[in-house]
């Protein structure tokens, strides 16, 4: 870890959040481009709807939105308010790997971890998939990373055995719901997802994380059908600028899973569970000691 004289911590905290706003700008493109099976290298940044290249002073994070008031130059269409918002989730994700972690690299592979389920989380929210690109190479990255010693998980051991429980589990899960409700119960991406953040945090997680996932997920449910926004029923038909999803091949052993994918269309208004599961881990990676206190039974899993 590199030490920081005390009358420079500032710089320290500024350059942690310039770092991961500018990987926050750089996760807008994976989001936008993974899912089509674009390349998140070539092109350069590019306006969403003319597709006109940006500037390099037209790309810095957040100011470059608030200076061109969301608007492209080139065109004048509008530019989501999304865009900042993930440039500024990424630079609050690094000020908070650096105030667990200081300038190291365990602060860095935590950015790297958190960054990877905001643009999974976005992902399956815009097109109700959780792209092995992302998902496998994080599984990876968790156990080599904790065999490093710079992730949560306690030990290699334990990375593994939670990879290995959290596959098994959701795996399971899904396969028991396909044969007895004749219908995809949970979605295979959330079965690597599981399996790539019990990796990271060690095979005692998966428990809280489940839980905080479907306890949030549920109070998700409910609200939405008490607003009446629950209703069966096939999504409305993709419009011109809406995203299309482009599966990618199935991972060895998921071929039968995958194959009815193309088949299966999410209830409208419907929540997808991987943004839960997301949501659940990164509770569980800052506010476990909170909410141990606040449920003691969870300090068993700590």
């Amino acid at each position: 870890m590199i030490e920081l004289p005390a009358d420079l911590e500032w710089l320290g905290w500024a350059w942690s959040f310039a770092v991961g706003a500018v990987v926050g700008s750089f996760l807008n493109v994976v989001i936008a481009r993974v899912p089509a099976g674009e390349s998140i290298v070539h092109p350069a940044s590019r306006c969403p709807k003319c597709h006109a290249p940006i500037a390099w002073h037209d790309n810095v994070p957040i100011l470059s939105w608030i200076a061109l008031r969301g608007r492209c130059r080139s065109c004048g269409a509008g530019i989501s308010v999304r865009y900042p918002l993930v440039e500024l989730l990424g630079g609050l994700a690094a000020l908070a790997a650096f105030s667990r972690h200081g300038l190291s690299l365990a602060g860095l592979a935590e950015l790297g971890f958190v960054d990877a389920l905001l643009a999974l989380s976005l992902i399956d929210l815009d097109v109700w998939l959780l792209p092995h690109a992302i998902t496998i190479p994080l599984l990876g990255a968790g156990v080599a990373l904790s065999a490093a010693h710079l992730t949560a998980a306690p030990s290699l051991t334990s990375s593994l055995l939670g990879a290995g429980a959290g596959w098994l589990a959701f795996a399971s899960v899904s396969f028991l719901g396909e044969r007895i409700l004749r219908r995809e119960a949970l979605g295979f991406g959330d079965v690597w997802l599981l399996s790539g953040i019990a990796a990271w945090l060690g095979v005692k997680s998966i428990l809280p994380v489940v839980l905080l996932a479907s306890i949030q997920g549920t109070v998700v449910g409910l609200t939405l059908i008490a607003l009446g926004k629950s209703e069966p029923g096939p999504a409305p038909e993709a419009g011109p600028e809406a995203p299309v999803a482009t599966p990618e091949p199935p991972a060895p052993g998921t071929e039968q899973a995958d194959a009815s994918a193309d088949e299966w269309v999410p209830p409208r208004h419907a929540v997808p569970f991987g943004p839960f599961l997301a949501a659940g881990a990164l509770e569980w990676l800052f506010l476990q000691a909170w909410l141990a206190t606040l449920l003691p039974a969870l300090g068993l899993f700590r």
